[in-house]
C-alpha cells in the first residue's frame, strides 16, 4: 500500500470524530445531508492536511476528487447512504472502477446493517474485482432499531481481488475509550 493511501486512511479515521454531527445528550440521529456534509468535511480536511486540493462534484460524475498542485488526480471519492448490496441503487463503485486508472487510489464511504455485513462487503469486492488499482472502503456499520444506530467504522483496502481490514474503531465518539468525547455515565 502506498504511503499516500495509508496517510489518507489515518487522517480520515482520526477526523471522523471531529465536528461529529451527533451528540449523545442532544441529538442521537442525523439526517443524510448531515452525514454527507460530515464525510465531505473529513475527506477535505484530510486532503488539506496532506497538502492537496479537493474538488466536490467534479466533472458532474464524482462526489469529490483530490488533486495535487499539477492537477494530477490523487484520488476519486464517492459516498452513498444506501448499502452497497443494493446494486440497483448504488452505482458509485462502478463509477470509481471506470475511473480507477486515472488516480492513485479510490475511496468509497458507505453504510452496512450488521445483518447484511458480508453481503455489503462482498458487493464492493465483487464490483472492484481483480483490479491492481486499490480502493479504500470506509464502512460504517449499524444496527437498525427503527433508525440506524451506528456502532463501528471499518476501513478496508481492496486490491488484486483481495480485501484487508486495515482499521476498526467505534463509529460514535462517545464510545471511543480514553478520548475526550467518551461517555462517562
Amino acid at each position: 500500500m502506498k504511503r499516500i493511501t495509508k496517510d489518507f486512511i489515518t487522517l480520515f479515521n482520526v477526523l471522523w470524530y471531529r465536528d461529529f454531527p451527533l451528540t449523545k445528550e442532544h441529538k442521537e440521529i442525523a439526517s443524510r445531508a448531515e452525514w454527507t456534509t460530515h464525510i465531505g468535511f473529513c475527506a477535505r480536511t484530510a486532503s488539506d492536511l496532506l497538502g492537496y486540493f479537493m474538488y466536490f462534484e467534479h466533472g458532474n460524475r464524482t462526489d469529490a476528487v483530490i488533486k495535487d498542485n499539477a492537477e494530477n488526480v490523487i484520488a476519486n471519492l464517492e459516498w452513498e447512504w444506501y448499502e452497497p448490496r443494493k446494486i440497483d441503487k448504488v452505482n458509485e463503485v462502478r463509477q470509481l472502477h471506470e475511473a480507477k486508472e486515472n488516480c492513485q487510489f479510490s475511496v468509497f464511504v458507505t453504510y452496512s446493517d450488521n445483518k447484511f455485513y458480508d453481503d455489503n462487503l462482498n458487493a464492493v469486492k465483487t464490483q472492484w474485482g481483480d483490479s491492481v488499482e486499490p480502493i479504500v472502503l470506509f464502512l460504517v456499520r449499524f444496527n437498525r432499531k427503527g433508525k440506524r444506530i451506528f456502532d463501528t467504522i471499518e476501513t478496508h483496502h481492496i486490491q488484486n481481488g483481495k480485501s484487508k481490514k486495515i482499521r476498526s474503531q467505534p463509529a460514535l465518539p462517545w464510545h471511543a475509550e480514553g478520548k475526550r468525547w467518551e461517555d462517562w455515565s
